[in-house]
């Protein structure tokens, strides 16, 4: 893949995802939703769940610095834990965008779990963890999604052939340690900007699950829309809502909380209602505004782990 992909640069990854966004959109935004959806059922909250990632990134990074790439069945080896010198609360807090007490707390709480162990002064991150973060289905989604971006890049006559699904799952396979700390960044980058604008990241969980049944629904018109004017294009569509029980069956989240995370998401414009209580995606106003800008950064994000990945 390095070979195919070597004269290529961010810049145009970029250029082509934004202008074939229309395109990667169904498979770009399932990779995102059934990722938060995944993360909450774990523990029941999505931050104790970056936290382990945020943690297990360690690990990942430590392989880069050594030059050393793991693939991924042997770094799901059942046997395996990892050893930590420390666990800085204050640098978790600022990377995560989590309060300090609230990193601390949810710490203890993954300690009471098991997940993270104290033996002496040295801290583990139990066995039963990587079980827990495992990413079949990630990887299964990830993997579609550089596919079909493979096509567009092929199309423009920027790569010799396009790769199919299983090309890119062994790709990831055997590189595992190396794609997976860059998604990871990738995907700590994203859900940091969407906490900021939103609060927390359950109402984004609940937010994505709409997206995906809007655009799933969507009759795609044109060709070569260009990204502004796609979001733009998708914030009125009317057909395919999506009840509240649904909403909580998907993202694991329960009703109640669903309630007021549509609410939210409601007041502040990001969806609407229709007479049947089926929400889609009606973004307005400042909404709209926000969104395109967080989006055109997490594009440029996503170029970026096409570019390590490639």
């Amino acid at each position: 893949m390095t070979k195919i992909l070597n004269n290529l640069i961010k810049k145009n990854i970029q250029k082509l995802i934004t202008g074939n966004f229309e395109k990667l959109a169904p498979t770009y935004y399932r990779l995102i939703s059934e990722w938060m959806n995944s993360s909450y059922e774990v523990f029941n909250d999505i931050d104790k769940y970056r936290i382990i990632l945020y943690l297990i990134n360690k690990d990942f990074e430590h392989y880069i610095q050594i030059k050393k790439i793991e693939s991924y069945d042997n770094f799901f080896m059942f046997d395996k834990s990892l050893e930590l010198d420390r666990i800085n609360i204050i640098e978790i807090s600022k990377s995560l965008n989590i309060p300090k007490e609230s990193t601390r707390r949810k710490i203890l709480d993954l300690e009471k779990l098991n997940v993270l162990q104290k033996i002496g002064k040295k801290i583990y991150i139990d066995r039963s963890a990587y079980r827990l973060v495992q990413p079949k289905n990630t990887l299964k989604n990830l993997s579609a999604l550089l596919s079909k971006i493979s096509e567009i890049l092929k199309i423009e006559n920027l790569i010799d052939k396009s790769l199919n699904v299983d090309e890119v799952s062994e790709h990831l396979k055997d590189n595992f340690s190396y794609c997976w700390y860059y998604f990871y960044i990738f995907i700590f980058t994203l859900t940091l900007r969407w906490k900021k604008q939103l609060g927390d990241l359950e109402i984004y969980s609940v937010g994505m699950v709409i997206t995906c049944h809007s655009i799933v629904n969507k009759s795609y018109e044109g060709v070569g829309l260009n990204f502004s004017e796609w979001e733009k294009d998708t914030v009125n569509v009317e057909e395919g809502g999506v009840n509240t029980m649904s909403i909580s069956e998907i993202t694991h989240i329960p009703r109640p909380t669903v309630v007021r995370k549509l609410n939210y998401l409601l007041k502040n414009k990001y969806i609407s209602v229709n007479k049947k209580k089926q929400f889609t995606i009606n973004m307005k106003d400042q909404a709209l505004s926000d969104t395109i800008k967080i989006q055109e950064q997490n594009i440029s994000s996503l170029s970026d782990l096409v570019c390590k990945i490639f």
